[in-house]
C-alpha cells in the first residue's frame, strides 16, 4: 500500500489553474476629473469675510406668522345635501299630469261615441232564426263557389281580374260571416 509510483501529488493540476489569471487590483490609474469644486467645510472662513448673526429659526418663525393662509382646498360637493335631493323632478311631474289629461280626455271621448250604442235596441237573435241565416250564407256561398269556379284559369283582362278579386273577397266574407254565427248559441242584434 501507500503511495503509487511517479505520483506527485502537490504537482498535480487542479481546476482552472491554466487560466490566465489577473494581477491583483492598484491604485487607479485614471482618476475622475471632478465636475464640482467640493463643499467648503465648516472650518473654511467665509469667502471674502461674509458673515451673518440672523438666527434662522426666528427669522422663519415670523415670516410664517406673518404670511397671508394658504388656500384649503373646498370639500367635494355633497348632492345629497341638496334641498330638492330624493323628490320627483318637476319635469316628470308635467308629463305625469299631461298624460292623466290626455286619458281623461280620450275616455271622455270613448264615452260620448259610445252614448248613442249604449241606447239602441239590441234583441238576441233565436236559434231557429241562426240557423236559418247559417243555411242562408252556406247556400250563398255555394252558389258564389260555383260561379268563381266557373271562370277562366287565364286572368287576361283587367276586367276579369276585377271580377276574380270581388268574387274572392265575397267568399271571404261569407265565410267569416259563418265562422261567427257559429261561434256561439248567443247572438244579439242591434236594431235602429
Amino acid at each position: 500500500m501507500g503511495r503509487p509510483d511517479g505520483a506527485n501529488g502537490p504537482a498535480l493540476l487542479r481546476a482552472h489553474e491554466k487560466e490566465p489569471k489577473l494581477p491583483p487590483p492598484g491604485p487607479v490609474s485614471q482618476p475622475k476629473e471632478k465636475i464640482r469644486p467640493p463643499v467648503p467645510s465648516k472650518d473654511d472662513p467665509p469667502k471674502m469675510g461674509l458673515t451673518s448673526n440672523k438666527n434662522f429659526i426666528t427669522s422663519n418663525a415670523v415670516d410664517v406668522i406673518l404670511a397671508k393662509p394658504g388656500k384649503v382646498p373646498q370639500p367635494e360637493f355633497q348632492w345629497t345635501q341638496k334641498p330638492d335631493y330624493g323628490k320627483v323632478p318637476l319635469y316628470l311631474k308635467r308629463n305625469k299630469d299631461r298624460i292623466v289629461k290626455e286619458k281623461e280626455a280620450f275616455s271622455q271621448y270613448i264615452r260620448v261615441r259610445e252614448a248613442p250604442e249604449a241606447n239602441a235596441h239590441v234583441s238576441q237573435l233565436s236559434p231557429e232564426d241562426r240557423q236559418q241565416l247559417i243555411r242562408h250564407l252556406k247556400a250563398k256561398w255555394g252558389s258564389v263557389n260555383t260561379a268563381y269556379q266557373g271562370l277562366s284559369l287565364t286572368v287576361d283582362t283587367a276586367v276579369k281580374k276585377m271580377r276574380k278579386e270581388a268574387m274572392e273577397r265575397e267568399l271571404a266574407e261569407i265565410e267569416r260571416d259563418i265562422r261567427t254565427l257559429e261561434r256561439g248559441e248567443v247572438v244579439l242584434v242591434v236594431e235602429d
